[in-house]
């Protein structure tokens, strides 16, 4: 840690409004060269706003950033010439093109209008090595690559650019947890390398493993900054949400009903004749690495994808494979693990996007009556405490856990009789996750069926009540929660033997 250095970048009372709303209030903090800092608070904390504020994209109401000495530029692409780059949560690869092209995106050196090849290609090596890609094919396409090789892959783009200062926002959200070890080793070579890492995340436990300090933002407001060395797992979490949090997945023993889910031998894109059931009140696991193909069995089971082979039943009853109105009937939902692209239409309001699928109790002889749409829009978002301004706000503008939320009260008011839930709190802070696993076990006491899925093997066994391992598309185990096995259930995972639990 180099904590004397000068800083590289200063935040000086940063302040941001939209209208009546103030989303950050007269924040000030550093960044000094060679260190790690660690930026938490909940989902609406003000994090995102910043992060624009940092990377250009926004401009503060008040107060003013300075990068190495001079204000920071008031363009996106100014602020990455003048050294500072940040990674988003969501890719921001052009996966048609190779990986030697979106290494050097936006950033191919000439002479007199003639590429310099060998130049650029030493430069992207370069890159490369000093994130662990040196061994790639620099022709492979980009969507080739894993996604921790692809976001790998953007950190080398920004280390071309000669980065001093590196934004990372939710690193690890979708990344498995054997690559998670090696991108926490990538980031802590870069802070040996001098450079200074902004590292935003809701996994406190990372923080503890690579920072130097952490800063705490909420309502908008910095409410803590010290060295990491002040902190331990408990008072961070007090200082986020100003509570504390006993138990973030509030799991309790439940009496279960009959059996409402029966698949067998289900083959579809990703499951090789997999088997499932469920039952009234449970909540069922899927654990696996990535590409086990977690995500592919809910999506065969939920009608999102056709079945090649195999039978569903919900109470008794099949259920037409490839059509979503078809398993919808049934009372079967899906939450997609991918809420911008699968989940919400962004640029639609929250009371659109909660209304979405399930017209008949707003609307009257096929019109739809838009006084009753917002009253049950309001009345959802207060019940699953959705933070916003407003029902008719775009529900792009919400945070990612505020999205999640808006989800989650979409599906969990239609009285469902069986919930996919594909990785519900991804990049959601640990406020929220307690809130919506709350509502999870609400809806399980009501008599839903519910399967969740993870990167996060331990948040999976934290609150299932049974859970399946998936390897390659196939289940290779099964455990009662009185049984789990952690240790083995990753080794399961992995492609090991089994020991026990295992399912044929």
């Amino acid at each position: 840690m180099r904590s004397a250095d000068p800083a590289v970048v200063s935040l000086q009372g940063i302040s941001k409004r939209y209208g009546l709303t103030t989303v950050l209030d007269g924040v000030d903090f550093s960044l000094q060269p060679g260190t790690i800092t660690g930026l938490v608070g909940e989902n609406g904390a003000g994090k995102s706003t910043l992060i624009k504020i940092l990377a250009g994209a926004e401009s503060p109401t008040a107060g003013r950033v300075v990068l190495g000495g001079e204000p920071l530029p008031s363009t996106t692409g100014a602020v990455i010439q003048a050294g500072l780059s940040v990674i988003y949560q969501e890719l921001t690869d052009v996966p048609d093109m190779s990986l030697l092209d979106n290494v050097l995106l936006g950033n191919v050196r000439s002479t007199a209008g003639v590429l310099r090849r060998a130049a650029n290609r030493r430069r992207a090596l370069d890159g490369l090595r000093r994130v662990g890609l040196q061994d790639v094919d620099l022709r492979t396409p980009i969507r080739d690559l894993t996604i921790s090789q692809r976001q790998l892959a953007e950190i080398a783009r920004c280390l071309v650019r000669d980065t001093r200062v590196l934004v990372l926002d939710e690193p690890t959200s979708a990344l498995p947890e054997r690559d998670v070890e090696t991108l926490l080793g990538v980031v802590q070579g870069l802070k040996a390398e001098g450079i200074a890492v902004l590292y935003v995340t809701h996994h406190l436990a990372e923080l503890f493993r690579i920072a130097d300090r952490v800063v705490v933002l909420r309502d908008g407001a910095l409410v803590a900054d010290a060295p990491l060395s002040a902190w331990d797992e408990r008072s961070l979490v007090t200082a986020m949400l100003a509570k504390d949090l006993e138990k973030a997945y509030p799991w309790q023993p439940r009496e279960l009903g009959p059996r409402v889910l029966t698949a067998t031998d289900v083959h579809a894109p990703g499951v090789r004749g997999s088997s499932v059931t469920a039952a009234a009140g449970e909540i069922v696991g899927l654990v696996g690495l990535a590409g086990s193909g977690r995500t592919e069995l809910m999506k065969a089971l939920s009608g999102v994808t056709p079945r090649s082979a195999g039978t569903v039943e919900v109470d008794g009853s099949r259920v037409r494979g490839g059509s979503i109105v078809a398993a919808r009937r049934h009372g079967v939902l899906y939450a997609p693990e991918d809420r911008k692209r699968e989940g919400l239409v962004l640029g639609r309001s929250v009371q659109a996007n909660i209304a979405s699928g399930d017209y008949g109790p707003i609307s009257r002889f096929g019109v739809l009556r838009n006084g009753v749409a917002t009253r049950r829009a309001e009345e959802f978002t207060r019940k699953y405490d959705v933070k916003l301004r407003s029902v008719h706000q775009a529900v792009g503008e919400l945070s990612g856990g505020n999205q999640q939320k808006v989800i989650l009260a979409r599906v969990g008011e239609r009285s469902p009789r069986v919930v996919f839930l594909d990785d519900p709190t991804r990049g959601v802070d640990v406020g929220a996750k307690s809130g919506i696993y709350g509502h999870v076990f609400a809806l399980a006491e009501q008599g839903s069926a519910i399967f969740v899925s993870s990167s996060d093997t331990d948040e999976v066994l934290s609150v299932a009540d049974r859970v399946y391992v998936l390897q390659a598309g196939r289940i290779v185990g099964e455990f009662d929660r009185e049984h789990f096995d952690r240790e083995q259930i990753l080794h399961l995972a992995a492609g090991g033997n089994a020991q026990n639990g295992l399912q044929t």
